[in-house]
């Protein structure tokens, strides 16, 4: 999975603390995913006693593996 994070995300990975493991989980295998306005995904997981919200590009590159470019992710309270 090859992975490019936006100017915006890559300073809010470190004041969220958000696992690029749980990004990648997220990702791979939402609990939900949901589609945002122009190309953007929203895709869900429940991580512990959070829920990992990820919005995302996908691009698929010729002869590459496909391209997540991460624009946010946040956590959110489960209810």
């Amino acid at each position: 999975m090859n992975l490019k994070f936006s100017i915006h995300f890559q300073q809010a990975i470190v004041e969220r603390n958000i696992s690029i493991d749980h990004l990648k989980k997220t990702i791979k295998n939402p609990d939900t995913l949901r589609q945002s306005f122009g190309d953007r995904m929203i895709a869900a997981k429940a991580i512990n006693d959070k829920v990992l919200e990820v919005v995302y590009i996908k691009r698929v590159i010729p002869k590459v593996k496909s391209e997540f470019v991460i624009i946010t992710a946040y956590y959110l309270l489960k209810k």
